[in-house]
């Protein structure tokens, strides 16, 4: 089958994985992810996003979408494994102008690079960026034609909080309000956007990416993806960081992309298994530009092949549904990215050995844990 794209994720946030759960959003964010992240450099940005492409790989991802800081260490982690990745961070500096220069700098260096490497000016939410940065973003984005990529509607509180700091506009009308969308983007979470909210991001051409298994995790809600795909929008599929997750499985992101409607509908026929495919697959690859997410002449040779003969995978009474309800990672036999063999039976082709890489991610967690 095709390989995945995991349209929403911060790769190194692996280095958190297992220190800061069963926490509300705010204080998960707020008062041990903010933290962390202060101490981070580009050396454990690098393995951190080495540890997470080995799981990537594992379970049959050869595309991702990353937000986050340190770009370049990304990057050459990316290229290692020869995987596609579309890099949508930006700067660590508080200076708007620092900001500005970086995103600009990102769009022309990165875009230019090599066809399975793209740049989206992005920004982490409404609620932690002023007004004229968004703006200036938003102006970028008119004079360049590039689509940006944001956290939204991912709380009822971030909604609400946005709502009484905007006039009453939720977070999609106060982002539309400032042209951030006006060339199309990347909405992450969209927990809770209504019908307005959905026909808005229709119409500006924005793909939901949804996590529900960070959503349900840090219990924030659950996507509207009924809605979303009732009135046309085609969502993509991401499994947001391993420290909010905490694993990257798209097999369980595509389970629950079904099945969390099926429920909150009492409908058991509400997004089905093959919809859920696509957003796991082709949505996530057109959305971000990449030609690839099927098995077709002239697209990426970005495959995962799986071993039907697993006793969960018989008998084969319809494969497509079986990759939704039944499919794990552990049936991934092999992935191969850009024609390159990255993953074969337990053997990793990634540019670094797992040794290594678990030796230096527990020493830099240990060192960034220290740090609080």
């Amino acid at each position: 089958m095709s390989g995945f794209c995991n349209a929403h994720t911060h790769a190194a946030m692996s280095l958190f994985r297992g220190i800061a759960d069963d926490m509300p959003l705010d204080e998960w964010l707020n008062d041990r992810i903010f933290p962390l992240e202060e101490h981070l450099t580009p050396e454990d940005m690098y393995w951190g996003a080495m540890l997470q492409i080995a799981e990537y790989v594992r379970g049959g991802i050869t595309c991702f979408a990353d937000m986050y800081f340190y770009i370049d260490s990304v990057c050459e982690a990316a290229k290692n494994a020869n995987l596609c990745v579309a890099l949508c961070g930006g700067s660590m500096s508080d200076s708007e102008g620092d900001v500005l220069r970086f995103i600009e700098e990102c769009y022309s260096k990165y875009n230019t690079m090599s066809d399975r490497i793209r740049y989206f000016p992005g920004l982490h939410a409404e609620y932690t960026c002023a007004e004229s940065l968004i703006a200036k973003v938003a102006d970028f984005a008119a004079e360049s034609g590039a689509k940006t990529y944001i956290h939204l509607s991912e709380t009822l509180k971030e909604v609400g909080e946005c709502t009484v700091r905007h006039g009453g506009l939720t977070p999609p009308q106060y982002l539309h309000k400032l042209g951030f969308f006006d060339n199309g983007g990347f909405a992450a979470h969209c927990v809770y956007c209504d019908k307005d909210d959905i026909a808005l991001l229709k119409q500006s051409g924005v793909t939901p990416v949804i996590n529900g298994a960070s959503n349900l995790k840090l219990a924030s809600g659950i996507a509207p993806v009924y809605s979303m795909l009732s009135q046309g929008l085609m969502p993509a599929l991401g499994t947001d960081g391993t420290a909010s997750n905490n694993a990257a499985s798209m097999f369980r992101e595509m389970y629950l992309f079904s099945c969390l409607q099926k429920e909150a509908l009492k409908d058991a026929a509400a997004v089905s298994a093959e919809q859920a495919l696509a957003a796991a697959t082709e949505h996530g690859y057109a959305a971000l530009g990449f030609p690839g997410g099927a098995l077709r002449e002239g697209y990426f040779a970005d495959m995962a092949l799986l071993d039907l003969s697993a006793p969960n995978m018989r008998p084969l009474s319809d494969i497509r549904k079986s990759l939704v309800y039944s499919a794990d990672t552990s049936d991934v036999l092999m992935t191969v990215a850009g024609g390159k063999i990255v993953y074969d039976r337990g053997n990793f082709y990634i540019g670094e050995t797992l040794d290594k890489i678990y030796a230096e991610c527990e020493a830099r967690r240990d060192r960034l844990i220290s740090a609080l």
